[in-house]
């Protein structure tokens, strides 16, 4: 009974020894694939490419911009509002789906003024809307009149003049956090936009 019970013991002790070393291996081993885990979740994805610079490796800038003088027998239309379309062949596919277009109306010349498209302008019952649409190749410059809510457009008795910028490369949501675009100036100055002179439009 004494040889049995000793059996056991030293059987038990000899069982603790060997745990005991295993023990200290498992946290060892579970310490590591904790820390190895935490600094995997730390690093994270890489994040995306930030957009281009407002000037190529050469200097040269990726705006460009030319005055667009339309004279009142060029637009079309009724009371609901009157349009004229204009050839921009500037705008490829690369501005359209990349890159950003910009329409301003100059509203005076001394000092030059311009407002951005789309724009309201509002005097007791009345108010002028003017807007654009952007497309492969052109825009279209829309017109519109409305008194005490009824449409009462009719066709532009004089020559209006629109700037139009034509934006390579950054996209019109990273313009708008660079510069304010309603300020064809400031504009001008960050892009430093190359100006192409004025243009009749023809058809």
């Amino acid at each position: 009974m004494i040889i049995v019970l000793h059996l056991l013991t030293s059987k038990s002790q000899a069982m603790k020894t060997n745990t005991q070393p295993l023990s200290g291996r498992l946290i060892r081993v579970c310490s590591f694939l904790l820390l190895t885990a935490f600094f995997v979740q730390c690093a994270g994805p890489e994040g995306p490419i930030g957009p281009p610079g407002p000037h190529g490796n050469d200097g040269t800038a990726f705006a460009y911009s030319a005055i667009y003088d339309i004279t009142p027998d060029k637009w079309d239309g009724n009371e609901d509002g009157y349009w004229v379309f204009l050839n921009v062949a500037e705008i490829t596919e690369d501005i359209y789906y990349e890159g950003a277009v910009l329409v301003y109306r100059l509203i005076e010349v001394d000092p030059i003024s311009f407002n951005m498209l789309p724009y309201s302008y509002v005097d007791n019952a009345l108010t002028i809307y003017m807007d654009f649409d952007a497309y492969l190749g052109g825009i279209d410059i829309l017109y519109k009149r409305v008194i005490d809510g009824v449409n009462d457009t009719f066709a532009p008795d004089m020559l209006m003049s629109f700037k139009i910028v034509i934006v390579e490369g950054i996209p019109l949501a990273t313009l708008k956090n660079m510069v304010n675009i309603n300020d064809y100036n400031a504009v001008a100055k960050v892009l430093k936009v190359q100006d192409g002179g004025s243009k009749q439009v023809i058809y």
